[in-house]
């Protein structure tokens, strides 16, 4: 009996404690906003004659604390050849811990730049911009350089921008840059600005790169890259601002591998101009070039029912020729089991097609020929004429010009045979119908040009959605209008012919060319409908921040075609 008593006064007090934690929902107090505080470190920082033999430096803080984004955000300078062991990037501690894979400099100012790498744990406060110095000499380096990274050609800059100093010693050479880390290294912030602090006087060579592979060097060919031509003489606090470009690597053939049916890809790097195609082992009587020049490659186009090769399988000999060199490669080409499917389409947006766009139809190959009394195209079922081309810039292309205005409608039909590809395959029967849009739906734009540059130019009208080329224009002519343009957002691109070559030409660092210069327009144009924009575009002025916000801000309504209506 008193066992069971004693069960079930044990029974009791267990639900009388559950009863007691469940009356209220306590709320923790207010939310930790504060960062983590830096308490003491070993060596202490700013200290001076540190051992450089120092195995570990520990850095304490008042609470538990993780390195987050670690390689994106720390820089330590100047870096080390074997990479320390930096911890904690995984669990939390109140320290961080360098082990130091090898000996430190005599006579150095280190800087270990956390960035906003360092958060407390809870609730991921940052500690900005925390910096950890000291010395192996008899003092700390005090000499700075500052300034601005740019990018003038892409309206998003890299995040990942350093800049480094390199010593111009007796063993320095340009290709110096290809082979280590700079002797001094500090990443942009968000906006390019940068601060590189504690250095040493000396001559130094001054680099930029977006470091996109994240291993502190520049790699050639594959990241942007700025440098001041100009060594740097540092015997005081320097401002000192950088333009990025990517320059070309070396002229190569990469890739050379058959694409599908009848179809040869050569993909190269580095390609300066044209590239051209000769067969070696076959003379191919259909081929056609197809080339994309902004990817560095060209698509090697041939009808196999005509131009037939002796097996299934053939390895086939071609000479790859460039202003550069000519190369010889071996492609191995495999019949396909399966029949090549021609397709063709327009191209018109949601909108409708504007009055002043050409009606576009876009094939899966090259078109090679066509036959326009298998083509009809009516506007409210009346038939009118027209006119067939090829886009010169696209050989899948054609263009079909008529005569058309706001609010119309119109069908296109193109029986069978209207359209033949490079297979002698032909188009499937195409009703098509469609309309041109309503004043209301587009809006205009005029830009003008103040401050142009001596030299000839290419204006490039692009839209912002997938950075998409609209529009070239070459010359210096200073005043252009856009018409009937899709309610959206766009910009433009300068690039200056310097050397009047009919192309922009990029910089090279080893031979110490700068690149032509490029002008972004500094701000977004949002054009609306029925609204027009009047944009003047002073080249070279830096813009106030009140000046780039967007556009729209400048428009005024087009109200005089709607009063028309």
């Amino acid at each position: 009996m008193k066992s069971v008593m004693k069960k079930i006064f044990f029974l009791i007090v267990i639900m009388t404690i559950a009863a007691c934690a469940r009356k209220g929902n306590p709320t923790g107090g207010p939310k930790d906003v504060d960062p983590p505080k830096f308490i003491s470190a070993f060596p202490d920082t700013l200290s001076t004659n540190v051992d450089v033999n120092t195995k570990e430096i520990i850095i304490n803080f008042d609470e538990y604390i993780l390195l987050k984004e670690y390689s994106k955000n720390v820089v330590i300078s100047p870096p080390f050849q074997k990479n320390a062991i930096v911890t904690p990037q995984a669990t939390a501690k109140r320290n961080i811990s360098i082990k130091l894979q090898e000996p430190l400099q005599p006579n150095t100012t280190y800087n270990f730049n956390f960035g906003s790498s360092v958060r407390d744990n809870n609730e991921g406060n940052i500690y900005p911009n925390f910096s950890y110095v000291f010395s192996t000499g008899d003092y700390i380096d005090s000499l700075e350089v500052s300034g601005k990274v740019k990018d003038p050609y892409n309206v998003k800059q890299s995040s990942k921008i350093l800049i480094g100093l390199y010593k111009m010693d007796e063993a320095y050479k340009d290709s110096l840059i290809l082979r280590q880390k700079p002797y001094y290294i500090t990443r942009a912030k968000e906006d390019g600005t940068y601060e590189m602090k504690y250095l040493a006087a000396g001559k130094y060579k001054v680099i930029a790169f977006a470091d996109e592979v994240e291993n502190t060097m520049y790699d050639f060919g594959k990241e942007q890259i700025a440098f001041q031509n100009e060594p740097l003489v540092l015997d005081k606090n320097e401002n000192i601002n950088l333009k990025l470009f990517l320059q070309k690597p070396n002229y190569r053939v990469a890739k050379s591998e058959q694409k599908g049916y009848g179809q040869i890809l050569f993909k190269t790097e580095g390609l300066l101009d044209s590239l051209k195609i000769k067969s070696l082992s076959k003379n191919f009587t259909t081929s056609v070039v197809e080339q994309f020049p902004d990817k560095d490659s060209i698509v090697f186009w041939f009808n196999p029912k005509v131009d037939t090769l002796d097996n299934k399988s053939q390895r086939l000999k071609f000479a790859v020729e460039a202003k550069q060199k000519t190369d010889t490669v071996t492609v191995s080409y495999i019949n396909p089991k399966d029949e090549f499917k021609f397709s063709l389409k327009t191209d018109i947006s949601s909108n409708g097609l504007a009055p002043n766009q050409r009606l576009k139809l876009v094939g899966n190959s090259p078109i090679v020929s066509w036959n326009k009394e298998d083509i009809e195209l009516f506007r409210d079922s009346v038939q009118i004429p027209f006119e067939v081309s090829k886009n010169p810039k696209n050989i899948n292309e054609l263009f079909i010009d008529f005569e058309k205005d706001y609010e119309q409608k119109f069908e296109i039909n193109l029986y069978p045979n209207a359209v033949q590809n490079i297979f002698g395959l032909t188009n499937d029967t195409i009703a098509n119908k469609f309309v041109t849009g309503k004043t209301m739906d587009y809006g205009n734009l005029k830009l003008t040009i103040a401050n142009p540059p001596t030299k000839p130019f290419i204006l490039q009208f692009i839209k912002k959605d997938k950075d998409q080329i609209l529009e070239e224009f070459y010359g210096q002519e200073t005043v252009y209008e856009f018409k009937n343009l899709d309610p959206t957002e766009y910009y433009f691109r300068v690039l200056v012919d310097e050397n009047e070559n009919k192309k922009w030409d990029s910089g090279n660092f080893l031979e110490g060319i700068q690149p032509e210069p490029v002008y972004l327009y500094p701000a977004t144009i949002t054009i609306r409908k029925m609204w027009d924009a009047n944009e003047t575009w002073i080249l070279g002025q830096e813009p106030k921040p009140e000046e780039t916000k967007n556009a729209t801000d400048k428009t005024i309504p087009n109200l005089r075609e709607e009063r028309g209506k």
